[in-house]
């Protein structure tokens, strides 16, 4: 699935308590793809993906989501910071609980589930409970949810963001690996410049509310990455000039960025 966003906007409430949260945004998103998403705190950027997802109709322009050659039923999944999953199931149920909606058998979900937890790192706490489980465990559980329904385009609000720093580069990491063979459509949600450049393919830079587009950079690094690629100095250089763009006013007339 690929995304058409034109001139996206979006309000709350009326008359005095009106707030506007996106303001003309327009982007594209290609199918496949790896685009993150950073931008001031309260920007917009959850309104963005709920917008993304069908969650939140658009107030003006709109967003088209077009499913790939061969693509019978679209499917768009959302992951929260807070995982989400469910307390009276064990690990094994909540990482297979998409495939079970989707009518698969209880052995082949199972099978499917277990190789995807091993891969992440929890093999041998298939039969815990989420409040048996570190928050980095949790949200691993979460992401493996995700992939494993094989949706067809994956929203991702900043799934790292509680998660101290050496699990986030570990769950940075397996989310690229699973990426890499995947090849979901992906929208990634971050505050951290860094983590946006490792994972991406582009970068789409929010202004302060209403959300605009102030920057779209392509992030040209070869794949597979890792953690050490923070150290070149392209890649610092990059950072930067997201940096500066989080701190300049957005154009009064919002334009395309592609």
């Amino acid at each position: 699935m690929r995304f058409e966003c034109s001139q996206l906007g979006l309000e709350f409430g009326k008359g005095a308590g009106r707030v506007q949260a996106l303001d003309g945004l327009s982007f594209d998103v290609k199918e496949g793809e790896f685009l993150a998403v950073v931008g001031p705190s309260g920007c917009g950027k959850t309104t963005l993906l709920r917008t993304l997802a069908g969650l939140l109709p658009p107030t003006t322009g709109e967003v088209r989501r077009i499913p790939a050659p061969g693509e019978e039923s679209p499917r768009t999944l959302i992951v929260f910071q807070e995982h989400g999953l469910f307390p009276w199931m064990t690990v094994l149920d909540n990482a297979a609980f998409g495939l079970e909606m989707q009518g698969v058998a209880k052995d082949e979900r199972y099978a499917r589930a277990r190789q995807l937890l091993q891969r992440f790192g929890l093999a041998g706490r298939e039969e815990a409970y989420p409040g048996q489980l570190s928050a980095g465990m949790k949200q691993r559980v979460a992401v493996v949810r995700s992939f494993i329904s094989r949706p067809t385009a994956l929203l991702m609000d900043e799934p790292f963001g509680a998660l101290d720093y050496q699990t986030r580069l570990r769950l940075q990491q397996e989310l690229l690996d699973l990426w890499e063979q995947e090849r979901h459509t992906v929208v990634f949600v971050t505050h951290d410049i860094e983590e946006a450049i490792l994972l991406s393919d582009r970068v789409l830079v929010l202004s302060a509310q209403p959300a605009r587009a102030v920057g779209l950079h392509r992030v040209d690094f070869p794949r597979p990455r890792h953690a050490a690629l923070t150290a070149d100095p392209e890649f610092a250089r990059l950072r930067v000039r997201i940096l500066d763009e989080l701190h300049v006013t957005p154009h009064p007339a919002p334009h395309a960025l592609r």
